[in-house]
């Protein structure tokens, strides 16, 4: 009776022996695997950091401001010679994860455009500005260009890009039309011209901050985005 009592524990204790041993033999196969699938994709995005570092180093050397639609951090900026003279929350509204990450690789295209200029501009709706007559005076007492006066605020206006890219900014400011004429040209225009279909992203702004961005936003605008992680 004696033995009989111990053979089953020790067969137990044999059994639990051999499947820890087994568990830690594929432990190490695995681990490997899966530093091996981690090592492989921080290596791809080294090199898509890489390439958009020295994108960013090549617009810094310049002398011209350049705007970054940084994605990753939900900022938009605006740049020179590597310093942000200008930013403000990527506050982007009416578009799912999908439609932003649509938005980056059209951008993007494969890698082969990490640095786009900005085509065009259009503003479909502001508040009323200051009387062109009224400003030619001021900006003559004060030596100014009048134009540099302006204080035409955006309610609505879109940034575009070629392929299709389109940056959308709305404000809360009241406004009316610029030109019901120019804004159904403009929308025609752009329905013909797009081969490619669009891609666009809608971003909220405060009605000065939105002011600024428009001013600054010139054609031909260099533009670097940085994607999602």
């Amino acid at each position: 009776m004696p033995h009989k009592t111990y053979r089953f524990p020790i067969a137990a204790c044999g059994l639990l022996l051999a499947l820890s041993l087994s568990c830690r033999q594929n432990e190490p196969r695995q681990s490997a695997d899966q530093a091996a699938e981690d090592r492989k994709w921080n290596r791809e995005q080294a090199q898509v950091d890489y390439e958009l570092v020295q994108a960013e180093l090549r617009l810094a050397k310049s002398t011209k401001p350049y705007m970054v639609l940084d994605v990753h951090n939900k900022e938009l900026l605006l740049k020179l010679k590597g310093a942000v003279v200008w930013g403000y929350p990527m506050d982007i509204a009416e578009a799912d994860s999908e439609d932003v990450l649509n938005f980056v690789e059209r951008f993007l295209g494969n890698r082969k455009h990490l640095i786009r200029p900005l085509a065009e501009k259009h503003l479909f709706s502001a508040s009323e500005k200051t009387p062109d007559s009224i400003l030619a005076i001021v900006g003559e007492a004060v030596n100014v260009n009048p134009d540099l006066l302006q204080r035409l605020v955006p309610q609505r206006f879109q940034l575009l890009w070629n392929h299709g890219l389109i940056l959308e900014v709305r404000t809360d400011a009241p406004g009316k039309s610029t030109s019901r004429f120019k804004n159904t040209f403009f929308e025609v225009r752009r329905a013909l011209q797009k081969p490619f279909g669009e891609s666009y992203i809608v971003v909220k702004m405060s009605p000065d901050e939105a002011l600024t961005l428009y001013r600054a936003s010139r054609p031909g605008l260099p533009t670097l985005i940085y994607p999602p992680r």
